[in-house]
């Protein structure tokens, strides 16, 4: 600022002041003003006579952050009183408050946010103190309110104090990146010095500007509690209340910051006329959104896809606003997927360069230009006062949905990389073999900006940064050509992101192709595919190939990957979204070994496991050795994923007849009913034995592999071989020896049996049958039933 504008400035002010400062409120206000200060400048004046006394003092109470906040309150506590308060108010905040019993709430309120004011500015805060004295800002609010916090928080005041926080970081951000942005840039700054436009001034509105911006509906209602805001925000005066709290609020910064009595006049003085300010006429002007703006998801409004209305909605008896929009600018003007901050019916006024509410763009919305309308509306009725805007809402439909039927758990939601893939039960699952991967990628709507190809990327272990150097390009699909640009009907949304390109001609025979379209395909996380950049399919010639890459070798193709889905539009736009993936291509192990003690290839008689006298109330019993055992993703890990074992199942079958399952693990205890005694369980959920065998190249590494040794599979209870036992089976059972009824010797029955075992895991695989990791075993051996009847 050169000298002549310094003078104008200083002769404005003069005349300002003396407008102002000599009227009867202002001297009263500034008396009682003076009189809070004077019995502290009389302490510290003693303490200057006494140096002994006030290093007794000092040793005796070293600083705390209590007497900060107590000395806030002795001053503010004496100074704003009932009096001052209506003092304060200019002619038109009378007569619309009313007497003051009315307004008691609103009066209480004020000086916590005097208070408030005075202890974030009276030194250099971070965020983090910023935040502690946004906390004792809340407990003098709802004290004031007669609704204390409790000690510890209720969930529900835990929760307020978070949305408080969560307002603050909001507003503070543009502070912290525009102080980035000069740091990083601090050419002009020196000239600016010089020349006087960065003074002992500088910084006043920014810091005015993040009281503005935190002072959302959404805070003031974290605040005062749901129940007093829901009642107190339909006073006609509740406008007012708040702005009247950020006049307070820079009135307590600016005594925070006052040298002397001189500044303390002044900060007085605007406090004042900041009050007029709030009486202005109704007031509407958006400033966001403006020019290409791609829509976000929206957590606070609970909306996948929106974009924020930033903007002033204020003024005197401001009674509320409303939110429209239409498409192109043109037609009706509509509110579908308006939210207003709060989940409110309406706007709440006294929004000054803040959020005005959200519009949910998707579905509602289509890309390309969009124009939004603001009007605010008087308690004295008449024509609102509206504002609008215009922009280009490019379209951000990019994610990864899942793989197959699994999808990323919520919470912590879609767009949380953290996210695991879980079923309908909330299991984590883990993938297999060949599989296509779902989502969405589709962006366009600003000019210049429409999708040029989008891919699918893996990178090993779960990273959360989609900037991480070590991705791995696997998929790919581009839009080159007119006919898979198709005026966007080749986007994919919420469908098979592993997808590849085909080409309808017409007619047939001819190389005339005539439209692309998107044909779904399955990724092989084990050997490479080959699939067309641009489809050309015969009689045309043979096209250009991209080559999918299967996961590395490693660990067998197991383990923790994360997945980034990647889109890419015309101006270079780029957009990334992860997933968290645990893949299985390990071994899973299946082998029937013997009926012990027999050997292999022996013939079984009953009688070597048949009780006395083929006694059928007490089982037979005979271990079925083998393995059935699946190898853990991660070696050492037991817990799922990793270890994904479903379990194993076994039947047994007479030659020529159906199967039977076998009860795992069996028999029944001795002295039960004979007839049935194998019923279920069918299914064993434990691995048995060891194989002896691991993948080649786990990672980590198994250790010392025990040697190949079976285990139980089941105890076989032979007596259900038996035709005496077992009178129900008769397609499985042998016959005992006897004498016909025409006296001739018959001899007990030996047939050919198999026992089938099948070993599976959950792994889910969509190329495999059984649609997991499956091995099927068979061990066939001869019986004889060499028991007499």
């Amino acid at each position: 600022m050169g000298n002549e504008e310094k003078k104008q400035s200083e002769e404005k002010r003069e005349s300002l002041d003396q407008k102002e400062i000599h009227s009867e409120d202002f001297q009263y206000v500034l008396k009682e003003l003076l009189n809070a200060y004077q019995p502290l400048l009389e302490e510290e004046l003693n303490r200057a006579k006494n140096p002994e006394q006030l290093k007794k003092e000092a040793e005796g109470r070293p600083p705390n952050c209590d007497d900060e906040i107590a000395l806030a309150n002795r001053i503010f506590g004496k100074f704003f009183t009932g009096e001052v308060a209506i003092r304060l108010l200019p002619a038109e905040g009378r007569e619309l408050m009313g007497p003051i019993d009315r307004w008691r709430w609103c009066y209480l309120h004020i000086r916590c946010c005097i208070i408030f004011g005075w202890l974030v500015c009276r030194a250099p805060r971070t965020f983090r103190a910023f935040v502690y004295y946004l906390y004792h800002y809340w407990r003098c609010i709802r004290q004031m309110l007669n609704t204390p916090v409790h000690s510890p928080l209720t969930p529900e005041e835990r929760q307020d104090f978070q949305t408080l926080v969560q307002a603050l970081a909001g507003a503070y951000k543009p502070y912290l990146t525009d102080q980035l942005a000069t740091v990083e840039f601090p050419v002009g700054i020196p000239d600016e010095v010089l020349s006087g436009k960065i003074d002992c001034f500088e910084g006043e509105m920014e810091t005015a500007a993040v009281f503005e911006q935190f002072l959302t509906v959404e805070a003031a209602q974290a605040l005062l509690g749901k129940e007093a805001f829901a009642v107190h925000s339909k006073e006609t005066f509740f406008w007012f209340c708040r702005c009247w709290c950020l006049c307070a609020i820079r009135f307590g910064c600016c005594l925070a910051h006052a040298h002397n009595f001189v500044d303390r006049l002044y900060c007085l003085y605007y406090f004042r006329q900041c009050l007029r300010e709030c009486f202005r006429p109704l007031t509407c002007n958006l400033t966001n959104p403006h020019d290409c703006v791609e829509e976000q998801e929206i957590v606070v409004a609970n909306i996948l896809r929106g974009v924020e209305i930033r903007g002033t909605a204020t003024g005197a008896f401001c009674s509320h606003y409303t939110i429209e929009w239409r498409q192109g600018g043109i037609g009706p003007w509509q509110n579908n997927g308006v939210h207003y901050p709060g989940g409110a019916a309406q706007g709440t006024c006294g929004v000054v360069n803040g959020t005005l509410g959200y519009l949910a763009t998707f579905p509602f919305v289509a890309p390309g230009l969009v124009e939004i309308r603001v009007c605010v509306f008087s308690t004295q009725g008449g024509v609102p006062q509206c504002c609008t805007i215009q922009f280009e809402l490019q379209r951000n439909l990019v994610w990864i949905r899942g793989i197959e039927s699994p999808e990323a758990e919520d919470p912590p939601g879609l767009f949380d990389p953290t996210a695991q893939l879980v079923d309908g039960a909330g299991v984590v699952r883990s993938f297999g073999t060949a599989l296509r991967v779902y989502g969405s990628a589709s962006v366009g709507g600003c000019v210049g900006r429409e999708i040029k190809r989008y891919t699918l990327s893996y990178h090993s272990g779960f990273v959360v940064n989609p900037l991480l150097p070590g991705f791995i390009q696997f998929w790919q699909v581009d839009y080159n050509t007119p006919l898979q640009i198709d005026a966007g009907l080749n986007r994919i949304f919420e469908d098979v992101l592993t997808s590849r390109w085909r080409e309808w001609h017409w007619p047939p025979g001819l190389c005339a192709p005539i439209s692309n379209w998107l044909q779904d395909a399955y990724w092989s996380t084990q050997v490479p595919q080959s699939f067309p950049i641009v489809p050309s399919e015969p009689p045309c010639p043979a096209p250009a190939m991209w080559n999918s890459t299967p996961l590395p070798l490693i660990n067998c193709q197991s383990g923790r990957y994360t997945l980034r889905l990647t889109v890419e539009d015309t101006a270079s736009g780029i957009k990334h979204d992860l997933q968290q993936v645990w893949f299985d291509n390990k071994d899973i192990h299946g082998k029937i070994m013997q009926i012990f003690p027999v050997p292999p290839c022996a013939t079984i008689n009953l009688s070597q496991f048949a009780a006395v006298g083929g006694n059928c109330t007490v089982p037979w019993p005979a271990q079925l050795h083998g393995i059935a055992y699946d190898e853990y993703i991660e070696e050492g890990n037991l817990a799922p994923p990793s270890d994904n074992y479903a379990g194993y199942q076994l039947w047994i079958k007479k030659d020529g007849g159906p199967w039977f399952p076998i009860t795992i693990p069996g028999p029944v205890a001795p002295g039960s009913p004979p007839a049935p005694p194998w019923g279920p369980p069918f299914m064993g959920t434990s691995r048995v034995g060891e194989p002896g065998v691991r993948c080649a190249n786990a990672s980590p590494p198994p250790g010392v592999i025990p040697p190949l040794t079976p285990g139980i599979l089941a105890i076989l209870d032979l007596r259900r071989l038996d035709a005496v036992c077992n009178p129900a089976e008769p397609a499985l059972t042998l016959d005992r020896a006897h004498i016909d009824a025409n006296g001739n010797e018959v001899p007990g029955e030996c047939c050919g049996y198999i026992i089938w075992l099948r070993v599976r895991d959950t792994t889910i695989c969509p190329s495999l049958s059984p649609g997991c990791h499956q091995v099927d075993d068979f061990f066939p051996f001869c019986i004889c039933n060499d028991l007499r009847r």
